[in-house]
């Protein structure tokens, strides 16, 4: 059961996803708005009956807010509200969501640019979730053993298909909440999380965002093997022109 002191967090659960509204005709400090259609770009095949509900875990505004009135770091949830056959609406979304995403939005720029992004759950990681669960049986196996079942399992993307897995990264899609372009620099597949035995199965992409006015900043993505889905993408808030120091603070 959720902590009920969340219900008075809840910000917004108005518009479903399938709503169909233009990157270009939405206003940059619109956060919720580009949230929602960041979701539906990165996860095109979730249901698009599942309604979103946006929560602020800390009330308005993020760690890096002067303004409690910016709501430019937030959470994005998706429920299943509809109810089953033959059963009466849910009243509440008390069950664990689909998703959820965590968003954090620069409000000090002029573009709004996305800075940071981490999305979890079943409609990110369901398969994943399940093969590790595999793995964690196994704690014999080498890494070599793990990726080999996890290839008969389905998965798309292992380490051999590293071509494969960055010509379908979402580039393209990101660029325009993000203010600029991404180049990707390394890609490194990972297995287990570092000095443990827990599965961790994850891409890590390390690339370069170049932004207006010459201004570029590292990033990263995450990615998992299955479906090449994106867990995640951070960028450097603080960013420097390209032949100069970063800015004085």
């Amino acid at each position: 059961m959720r902590n009920p002191t969340r219900s008075a967090l809840v910000l917004a659960a108005l518009l479903a996803l399938c709503a169909r509204v233009s990157t270009a005709a939405t206003r940059p400090d619109d956060y919720v708005a580009r949230a929602k259609q960041i979701t539906r770009m990165l996860y095109p095949g979730l249901d698009r009956w599942l309604r979103p509900v946006i929560v602020a875990e800390s009330g308005l505004g993020g760690p890096d807010s002067v303004n409690p009135d910016i709501m430019n770091a937030f959470f994005l949830e998706l429920h299943d509200l509809e109810p089953g056959l033959g059963k009466a609406p849910r009243a509440c979304w008390c069950s664990d969501p689909v998703l959820s995403a965590r968003f954090l939005f620069d409000w000090q720029t002029e573009k709004k640019e996305l800075l940071d992004l981490l999305a979890f759950g079943p409609g990110v990681f369901g398969r994943r979730d399940e093969f590790a669960e595999e793995v964690a049986r196994h704690p014999e196996w080498s890494d070599a053993e793990v990726v080999k079942a996890m290839n008969e399992a389905g998965a798309k993307f292992g380490p051999e298909h590293k071509a494969e897995l960055l010509r379908a990264l979402p580039l393209e899609g990101l660029a325009p909440f993000m203010g600029g372009q991404i180049e990707v620099v390394s890609a490194e597949f990972m297995v287990q999380h570092l000095g443990s035995r827990n599965p961790n199965l994850i891409w890590w992409v390390r690339a370069n965002w170049h932004g207006s006015g010459g201004r570029e900043a590292d990033c990263t993505l995450m990615l998992e093997p299955f479906e090449g889905k994106l867990q995640g993408v951070s960028r450097e808030a603080l960013t420097h022109k390209v032949g100069g120091p970063p800015p004085a603070k």
